[in-house]
Protein backbone atom coordinates (compact mmCIF):
# COMPACT_ATOMS: atom_id res chain seq x y z
CA UNK A 1 0.00 0.00 0.00
CA UNK A 2 2.92 2.69 1.04
CA UNK A 3 4.51 1.79 -2.15
CA UNK A 4 1.45 2.37 -4.29
CA UNK A 5 0.90 5.71 -2.77
CA UNK A 6 4.49 6.67 -3.34
CA UNK A 7 4.16 5.67 -6.60
CA UNK A 8 1.43 7.23 -7.12
CA UNK A 9 2.94 10.66 -6.18
CA UNK A 10 6.11 10.19 -8.37
CA UNK A 11 3.66 9.91 -10.80
CA UNK A 12 1.95 12.88 -10.27
CA UNK A 13 5.32 14.79 -9.71
CA UNK A 14 6.44 13.75 -13.17
CA UNK A 15 2.96 14.68 -14.88
CA UNK A 16 3.45 18.14 -13.31
CA UNK A 17 7.05 18.74 -14.43
CA UNK A 18 6.01 17.61 -18.21
CA UNK A 19 2.99 20.44 -17.93
CA UNK A 20 5.63 22.91 -16.45
CA UNK A 21 7.72 22.01 -19.48
CA UNK A 22 5.19 21.69 -22.29
CA UNK A 23 3.95 25.24 -20.62
CA UNK A 24 7.03 26.54 -20.69
CA UNK A 25 8.07 25.74 -24.29
CA UNK A 26 4.28 26.90 -25.42
CA UNK A 27 5.22 30.20 -24.10
CA UNK A 28 8.53 30.14 -25.28
CA UNK A 29 6.98 29.76 -28.90
CA UNK A 30 4.82 32.40 -28.65
CA UNK A 31 6.84 35.10 -27.19
CA UNK A 32 9.63 33.96 -30.37
CA UNK A 33 6.43 35.03 -32.64
CA UNK A 34 5.13 37.93 -31.22
CA UNK A 35 8.95 39.01 -31.66
CA UNK A 36 9.02 37.49 -35.20
CA UNK A 37 5.76 39.78 -36.25
CA UNK A 38 6.84 42.64 -34.99
CA UNK A 39 8.17 45.30 -37.18
CA UNK A 40 11.56 46.42 -36.98
CA UNK A 41 11.29 49.78 -37.69
CA UNK A 42 14.29 52.00 -38.19
CA UNK A 43 13.50 55.03 -35.43
CA UNK A 44 15.30 58.10 -35.60
CA UNK A 45 15.94 58.19 -31.95
CA UNK A 46 15.92 54.32 -30.37
CA UNK A 47 13.69 55.72 -27.77
CA UNK A 48 10.97 56.12 -29.43
CA UNK A 49 7.81 54.73 -28.74
CA UNK A 50 4.39 53.72 -30.85
CA UNK A 51 1.38 55.79 -30.08
CA UNK A 52 -1.95 56.69 -31.80
CA UNK A 53 -0.91 56.23 -35.52
CA UNK A 54 -4.01 57.60 -37.47
CA UNK A 55 -4.04 57.24 -40.99
CA UNK A 56 -0.24 56.48 -41.16
CA UNK A 57 1.48 53.10 -40.58
CA UNK A 58 3.04 53.79 -37.56
CA UNK A 59 3.60 57.35 -35.49
CA UNK A 60 6.29 57.05 -32.87
CA UNK A 61 6.98 60.06 -29.46
CA UNK A 62 9.03 59.93 -26.74
CA UNK A 63 8.31 58.56 -23.49
CA UNK A 64 5.80 61.03 -22.00
CA UNK A 65 5.66 63.32 -24.51
CA UNK A 66 3.46 64.71 -27.20
CA UNK A 67 4.27 67.02 -30.34
CA UNK A 68 4.51 70.35 -28.80
CA UNK A 69 2.62 73.41 -30.52
CA UNK A 70 4.69 75.27 -33.06
CA UNK A 71 4.27 78.28 -35.62
CA UNK A 72 7.49 78.11 -37.73
CA UNK A 73 8.36 75.20 -39.72
CA UNK A 74 11.87 74.64 -41.51
CA UNK A 75 11.63 71.63 -44.45
CA UNK A 76 15.19 70.26 -45.01
CA UNK A 77 15.59 68.57 -48.30
CA UNK A 78 14.22 65.23 -48.20
CA UNK A 79 16.61 62.12 -49.44
CA UNK A 80 15.27 59.21 -51.47
CA UNK A 81 16.43 56.03 -51.43
CA UNK A 82 15.63 53.33 -53.99
CA UNK A 83 13.72 49.67 -53.33
CA UNK A 84 16.95 47.46 -53.43
CA UNK A 85 14.62 44.65 -55.86
CA UNK A 86 14.03 47.95 -58.37
CA UNK A 87 17.58 48.35 -58.09
CA UNK A 88 18.17 44.35 -59.26
CA UNK A 89 15.41 44.66 -61.63
CA UNK A 90 16.62 47.38 -63.63
CA UNK A 91 20.27 46.80 -63.44
CA UNK A 92 21.87 47.42 -66.73
CA UNK A 93 18.82 49.83 -67.82
CA UNK A 94 19.55 52.84 -65.56
CA UNK A 95 22.22 55.46 -65.36
CA UNK A 96 23.71 57.31 -62.95
CA UNK A 97 22.42 59.89 -64.56
CA UNK A 98 18.94 58.18 -64.50
CA UNK A 99 19.12 57.82 -60.26
CA UNK A 100 19.70 61.38 -59.95
CA UNK A 101 17.61 62.41 -62.35
CA UNK A 102 14.72 60.49 -60.48
CA UNK A 103 16.11 61.38 -56.87
CA UNK A 104 15.92 65.11 -57.33
CA UNK A 105 13.04 65.44 -59.00
CA UNK A 106 10.94 63.00 -56.38
CA UNK A 107 12.50 64.82 -53.47
CA UNK A 108 11.43 68.25 -54.80
CA UNK A 109 8.04 67.27 -55.22
CA UNK A 110 7.88 65.58 -51.98
CA UNK A 111 9.36 69.03 -50.31
CA UNK A 112 6.80 71.11 -52.81
CA UNK A 113 3.93 68.48 -51.57
CA UNK A 114 4.90 69.47 -48.07
CA UNK A 115 5.60 73.09 -47.86
CA UNK A 116 1.91 73.69 -49.73
CA UNK A 117 -0.07 71.29 -46.88
CA UNK A 118 1.36 73.43 -44.35
CA UNK A 119 1.12 76.62 -45.50
CA UNK A 120 -2.82 75.70 -47.41
CA UNK A 121 -3.99 73.82 -44.38
CA UNK A 122 -2.39 75.12 -41.37
CA UNK A 123 -1.42 78.41 -39.67
CA UNK A 124 2.30 77.34 -39.58
CA UNK A 125 4.37 79.52 -41.47
CA UNK A 126 7.32 77.76 -43.53
CA UNK A 127 10.60 79.30 -43.12
CA UNK A 128 13.98 79.40 -44.81
CA UNK A 129 16.18 78.20 -42.10
CA UNK A 130 16.43 75.75 -39.45
CA UNK A 131 17.44 78.92 -36.97
CA UNK A 132 13.87 80.50 -37.71
CA UNK A 133 12.26 77.06 -36.91
CA UNK A 134 10.39 76.16 -33.93
CA UNK A 135 10.52 72.73 -35.62
CA UNK A 136 12.71 71.21 -38.41
CA UNK A 137 10.56 68.60 -40.78
CA UNK A 138 13.65 65.68 -42.02
CA UNK A 139 11.38 63.84 -44.63
CA UNK A 140 12.82 60.66 -46.37
CA UNK A 141 11.36 58.93 -49.00
CA UNK A 142 12.41 55.44 -49.02
CA UNK A 143 12.04 52.07 -50.58
CA UNK A 144 10.93 53.84 -53.74
CA UNK A 145 9.72 51.15 -56.43
CA UNK A 146 8.72 52.79 -59.82
CA UNK A 147 7.11 49.57 -61.48
CA UNK A 148 8.34 50.87 -64.81
CA UNK A 149 10.40 53.33 -65.07
CA UNK A 150 11.05 56.02 -67.87
CA UNK A 151 14.81 55.55 -68.14
CA UNK A 152 17.74 56.84 -70.82
CA UNK A 153 17.23 53.45 -72.61
CA UNK A 154 13.61 52.48 -72.14
CA UNK A 155 13.58 50.94 -75.66
CA UNK A 156 11.04 49.95 -77.99
CA UNK A 157 8.55 48.31 -75.95
CA UNK A 158 5.38 50.29 -74.32
CA UNK A 159 4.49 49.41 -70.76
CA UNK A 160 0.92 49.79 -69.34
CA UNK A 161 0.15 49.41 -65.24
CA UNK A 162 -2.47 49.67 -63.13
CA UNK A 163 -0.66 51.50 -60.61
CA UNK A 164 2.76 53.43 -60.60
CA UNK A 165 4.30 51.98 -57.60
CA UNK A 166 4.96 52.17 -53.86
CA UNK A 167 7.18 53.88 -51.25
CA UNK A 168 7.96 54.43 -47.70
CA UNK A 169 7.05 57.95 -46.74
CA UNK A 170 9.34 58.15 -43.07
CA UNK A 171 8.93 61.84 -41.72
CA UNK A 172 10.97 62.86 -38.31
CA UNK A 173 10.36 65.97 -36.05
CA UNK A 174 13.40 67.69 -34.93
CA UNK A 175 12.79 70.41 -31.99
CA UNK A 176 14.90 73.57 -33.75
CA UNK A 177 18.20 74.66 -31.10
CA UNK A 178 18.21 71.55 -29.47
CA UNK A 179 18.28 68.52 -32.35
CA UNK A 180 16.36 66.78 -30.35
CA UNK A 181 14.00 63.92 -31.58
CA UNK A 182 9.71 65.22 -31.30
CA UNK A 183 8.60 62.26 -33.39
CA UNK A 184 8.25 60.25 -36.33
CA UNK A 185 5.71 59.49 -38.87
CA UNK A 186 6.26 56.02 -41.03
CA UNK A 187 3.93 55.01 -44.10
CA UNK A 188 4.26 52.64 -47.00
CA UNK A 189 1.61 52.88 -49.56
CA UNK A 190 1.02 52.14 -52.81
CA UNK A 191 0.11 54.99 -55.65
CA UNK A 192 -3.62 54.92 -55.96
CA UNK A 193 -5.56 52.59 -58.32
CA UNK A 194 -6.88 54.09 -61.57
CA UNK A 195 -10.75 54.26 -61.55
CA UNK A 196 -12.46 50.79 -62.71
CA UNK A 197 -8.51 49.10 -62.90
CA UNK A 198 -7.61 50.71 -66.33
CA UNK A 199 -4.17 49.62 -67.59
CA UNK A 200 -2.19 52.92 -68.06
CA UNK A 201 0.47 53.55 -70.44
CA UNK A 202 3.61 54.44 -68.37
CA UNK A 203 5.60 57.20 -68.93
CA UNK A 204 7.78 59.78 -66.65
CA UNK A 205 5.28 62.02 -66.54
CA UNK A 206 2.29 59.48 -65.60
CA UNK A 207 4.69 58.34 -63.11
CA UNK A 208 5.37 61.92 -61.70
CA UNK A 209 1.45 62.44 -61.33
CA UNK A 210 0.53 60.01 -59.08
CA UNK A 211 3.80 59.70 -56.85
CA UNK A 212 2.57 63.32 -56.83
CA UNK A 213 -1.03 62.60 -55.77
CA UNK A 214 0.36 59.73 -53.18
CA UNK A 215 2.76 62.77 -51.49
CA UNK A 216 -0.21 64.98 -50.88
CA UNK A 217 -2.27 62.44 -49.72
CA UNK A 218 0.64 61.72 -46.91
CA UNK A 219 0.50 65.50 -46.74
CA UNK A 220 -2.81 65.97 -45.55
CA UNK A 221 -2.53 62.81 -43.41
CA UNK A 222 0.01 64.62 -41.36
CA UNK A 223 -1.54 67.84 -41.40
CA UNK A 224 -4.82 66.38 -40.39
CA UNK A 225 -3.18 64.62 -37.42
CA UNK A 226 -1.33 67.58 -36.44
CA UNK A 227 -4.34 69.72 -35.84
CA UNK A 228 -6.79 66.38 -34.56
CA UNK A 229 -4.37 66.21 -31.71
CA UNK A 230 -3.92 69.91 -31.03
CA UNK A 231 -0.74 70.79 -31.74
CA UNK A 232 -1.52 73.09 -34.87
CA UNK A 233 -4.55 74.93 -35.53
CA UNK A 234 -6.20 74.74 -39.26
CA UNK A 235 -6.31 78.05 -41.60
Amino acid sequence: MLFALLNKKILSAQTHARSAGIFALVSAVLLLTACASDPVLPKSDPKLMGTKAGSFDHVLMMPGSGIPAFSRVFIEDPQVTFNKHWLQDFRGDYTDRDLERITTTYGEMLKKALREGMTEHTSVTVVDSAAEADVIYRPLLRELNIYAPDLSMPGRTKKYVYEAGNATFDLTLIQAGTDKVIAQFIDHRETSTHVGSQLERTNRVNNARHFRNLMERWTRNLTSYLIDTGTLTPR
